[in-house]
């Protein structure tokens, strides 16, 4: 059995409009939720040990929160959560090395609510910003990880964990 996380960045700042996608920066909001989604990723019993991020900064420093709560993980930048496709990213999750035991793949919208929703079990309109889909497949190596053998078994989203 293999266990995995989709993460969403957090939330990113629009306050300068002319600055590149790639390089905007987390919102306050974002600087906040990030940590305390790690946080309850840990509570969960969730042993993060690989973290895969999309080079963009925002997706990065979430990441990076994420590692300083699961500081035995090992941080990954992977240019396909990025630009990379859904077909792109399974392949990513396919080519996982067999020693890895908890991954989580940091990156954006849309792709990764489309590449969610492409899994058995519950559906969302949205991840929304630091969001987390827990995924387990009944797999037994990552490569034989597919749409028809993975499921979604909990979204865990900042408003909602913090009621």
């Amino acid at each position: 059995m293999k266990h995995l996380l989709l993460v969403r960045h957090a939330k990113s700042a629009w306050n300068n409009p002319g600055l590149d996608d790639i390089d905007r920066p987390l919102a306050d909001r974002g600087k906040r939720d990030a940590p305390f989604m790690a946080e309850y990723c840990k509570n969960l019993g969730l042993d993060i040990d690989h973290i895969f991020s999309s080079p963009a900064k925002r997706a990065y420093k979430t990441a990076k929160k994420f590692h300083k709560v699961f500081p035995d993980s090992q941080l990954y930048k992977e240019t396909e959560l990025y630009f990379g496709s859904m077909e792109d990213w399974l392949y990513m999750i396919q080519s996982v090395p067999e020693n890895i035991l908890l991954p989580a793949f940091f990156s954006h919208n849309p792709t990764i609510t489309y590449f969610a929703n492409a899994f058995q079990g519950p559906s969302t309109d949205n991840v929304p910003t630091c969001g987390v889909v827990r995924l387990e497949s009944s797999a037994s190596t990552w490569s034989d990880v597919d749409y028809n053998n993975t499921k979604v078994v909990a979204f865990y989203f900042p408003k909602e964990v913090r009621q």
